[in-house]
């Protein structure tokens, strides 16, 4: 339907090359109008987006605050989740306090760069609330990012819950979630993750075709010279950035060391549950967000609005990021470290150096892909 719009576009402006041409992209639009028509009559006998229920856009906008409530304050002061809800030592900048020990500032990093995929997640939920407050639940596009804030949303919350009922039971021992905190992080996904999976099973096209959607699109990501003439080397750098997120987010998520930590503590649940949602926020958020980005490019369609939004969003949870890194790499070095305090250290300065300068260059292009980039 894009496609034919844009032909008909140009044929009002008198771009068109030939008569002919215009007449063929004037048919083909009008087939797209009748498709377009049937589609709308379609959702609205499965329920109209507009009328209120889960895939309304009040409850994506619903999901939105509740998500918001939590993580955006998280942001601003992440000690009253890492210290009085999980039990770890920090300190918050903005507040005035300052970091006692190596330990503190790790886990600040991981909890604060955890909570900047956040905005990330919020401009997934806005552009859902868009789209069912225009019915285009139903592309696939918009399918692709309620998956992701399914996944998203849905590893936190087993994640925190998970750690909470087995420190309850008596599986583990030492600092935990509270029950406080794990109600909390379920208050602020359950909202996104219900309404997004309602819009998948409602205007989905199915489990099965859905996961062969998901399979078909890593198929994509991993063949790095299958680029569109729309998409050329911009469409290479979203495939790249994709498996770096997936390979770098994997690290932090799926292994007890950390790739940059400054102290490793294995065998500290609460510190490893902030770790690894940094990661499971990597790979649940960002990677899914990078293969919308990617089927966008592929299809020179980079400046539409929900495009637009994602790049940005992208932008800033990687500059947050950035700026915590060399922030509390800064307050490491005043703390002096010594050498026995280093042991569990993984990564090293070229580790760092290498990230930044990879990241800073990253953040650029989505930047200035979500400020410039032209329908």
């Amino acid at each position: 339907v894009e496609d034919a719009r844009d032909a008909h576009d140009d044929k009002d402006d008198g771009d068109e090359d030939s008569v002919e041409d215009a007449r063929d992209a004037h048919v083909v639009c009008a087939s797209a109008r009748g498709a377009r028509a049937r589609e709308l009559k379609y959702s609205s006998a499965d329920g109209d987006d507009n009328k209120g229920g889960l895939t309304s856009p009040a409850a994506f906008n619903a999901a939105a605050v509740a998500c918001a409530a939590v993580t955006m304050p998280t942001l601003v002061y992440p000690t009253t989740l890492v210290r009085d809800g999980l039990g770890l030592e920090c300190a918050t900048p903005l507040a005035g306090e300052v970091f006692e020990t190596i330990e503190s500032t790790s886990h600040f990093a991981n909890a604060f760069g955890a909570d900047a995929f956040a905005v990330i997640a919020l401009a997934a939920l806005y552009t859902l609330s868009d789209a069912a407050a225009n019915s285009r639940l139903k592309s696939e596009t918009y399918q692709r990012l309620a998956l992701a804030v399914v996944l998203y949303t849905g590893s936190l919350c087993v994640a925190f819950d998970g750690a909470y009922l087995a420190h309850a039971a008596g599986v583990v021992d030492g600092p935990a979630p509270n029950a406080v905190t794990a109600a909390a992080i379920t208050g602020a996904f359950l909202p996104a993750f219900v309404t997004s999976i309602s819009a998948i099973r409602t205007y989905g096209p199915g489990h099965d075709a859905t996961w062969a959607r998901f399979g078909a699109d890593l198929a994509l990501v991993k063949n790095l010279g299958d680029r569109t003439e729309q998409g050329g080397y911009l469409e290479l750098f979203y495939k790249v950035s994709f498996w770096t997120s997936m390979v770098v987010g994997g690290s932090f998520a799926f292994s007890p060391l950390s790739p940059l930590a400054i102290v490793n503590e294995s065998a500290n649940v609460s510190a490893q549950l902030v770790q690894r949602s940094f990661g499971l926020s990597t790979v649940f958020m960002l990677a899914p967000a990078q293969m919308v980005l990617t089927d966008a490019c592929r299809r020179g369609r980079l400046g539409g609005g929900t495009f637009k939004k994602l790049n940005l969003s992208i932008a800033v949870a990687i500059a947050l990021i950035d700026w915590m890194t060399i922030y509390t790499f800064g307050e490491v070095v005043k703390l002096n470290p010594s050498a026995e305090q280093l042991s569990t250290a993984s990564g090293g300065m070229e580790n760092y150096v290498a990230a930044l300068s990879v990241s800073f260059s990253i953040a650029a292009v989505y930047l200035y892909q979500g400020v410039f980039a032209k329908k």
